[in-house]
């Protein structure tokens, strides 16, 4: 993985902008991401849809008696059955709750909110027409799009069973003529993050990960083409995007000048369909929620056992869920579970 990680950063990075890949400082209280959750309507069904990008299956679990899920969920005793699916860098938390609010849709591409995880995956996968193939809907152009035709990379986005957005991206490893094959063919490359303020949001999670300089492109006015408008589904897109290093995952800020969306007057609640929650890995719970408090988030709960360590959750400027985990490095959920850092 390290191989084909290392080969592809420098590629990917063109593809999408011409600014080196910041990282975490050593120092930081923030280590990774441990998992990001997703609330689904059948967690049996959702688990053979994941299946077709090979995520393993990691843990069975049943959350309940968590005084900061019912708070999220604005109801006393949630009960929400959990599985955690793995892939050569990150994980994803399947979440469904006894009685989740259905009538919530998943995040479309424009936000706002927790709006896609990409998947990056050596095109032999055909991981992109196996989510199709399982239930997925594509959302712009059924076929993948190459934007820069310097680099090997074919893009698309697809819906899984219940809405949340996938980008699938296709590499062409072929073409990069490595020295021996990739020890892996498949990681997940980011969580995205689609706003109304990207700069707003992006100032936050500079102070919060001692970012002070993301890379990005797109400037004021965003950058686009037709066929970008092919990926995302949306005619005369203009995007800014922003990029944070957390180690193992990348988080990617992005706002669709050309579609316009604005914050909702109540946060969504935790299980709401889709994308929930990005649950990092801290080296110390009070510190990190001091450092998520001065650079301007919300803590929502009091400290609270949880998956074999401890866990707040917050809320960040736009008012998606962040949970900050300090847990044992064997535990399931721990982002040191992954060597190297998913670049």
């Amino acid at each position: 993985m390290r191989m084909f990680v290392g080969a592809l950063s420098a590629l990917l990075i063109t593809a999408c902008g011409n600014a080196e890949t910041r990282q975490l400082s050593p120092d930081s209280v923030v280590k990774g991401v441990n998992y990001v959750g997703v609330v689904v309507a059948d967690i049996e069904q959702s688990t053979d849809f994941y299946e077709a990008a090979e995520l393993l299956t990691v843990e069975d679990k049943t959350i309940s008696d968590s005084a900061a899920f019912d708070k999220l969920a604005g109801r006393d005793g949630v009960v929400v059955q959990t599985r955690m699916l793995r892939s050569a860098n990150a994980q994803i938390r399947l979440m469904q709750f006894s009685n989740g609010d259905v009538s919530i849709p998943a995040v479309p591409v424009q936000g706002p909110g927790i709006a896609h995880v990409c998947h990056q995956v050596d095109q032999v996968t055909e991981t992109y027409q196996k989510f199709v193939a399982n239930g997925g809907a594509p959302i712009g152009d059924p076929e993948l799009i190459q934007l820069n035709p310097r680099n090997p990379v074919y893009y698309g986005y697809v819906e899984d069973l219940d809405g949340a957005v996938i980008e699938v991206e296709h590499v062409d490893v072929e073409q990069l003529n490595l020295p021996e094959p990739p020890k892996n063919q498949r990681r997940i490359r980011h969580v995205a993050l689609a706003s109304p303020d990207a700069e707003r949001i992006a100032e936050f999670y500079s102070a919060f990960l001692d970012q002070p300089d993301p890379r990005r492109i797109g400037g004021k006015n965003g950058f686009g083409s037709e066929k970008v408008d092919g990926v995302s589904g949306l005619e005369g897109s203009k995007i800014k995007m922003i990029w944070f290093q957390i180690r193992n995952l990348e988080l990617e800020i992005s706002q669709f000048v050309s579609h316009p969306t604005e914050l909702p007057e109540a946060p969504r609640p935790i299980d709401a369909t889709g994308y929930n929650m990005i649950v990092l890995d801290v080296s110390d719970l009070y510190y990190a929620t001091q450092k998520f408090i001065s650079a301007g988030g919300t803590i929502i709960s009091e400290p609270e056992e949880m998956d074999g360590g401890e866990i707040v959750f917050g809320r960040d400027p736009d008012g998606n869920i962040v949970g900050l985990q300090q847990a044992p490095e064997d535990a399931i959920v721990s982002a040191k579970n992954f060597s190297g850092n998913g670049t």
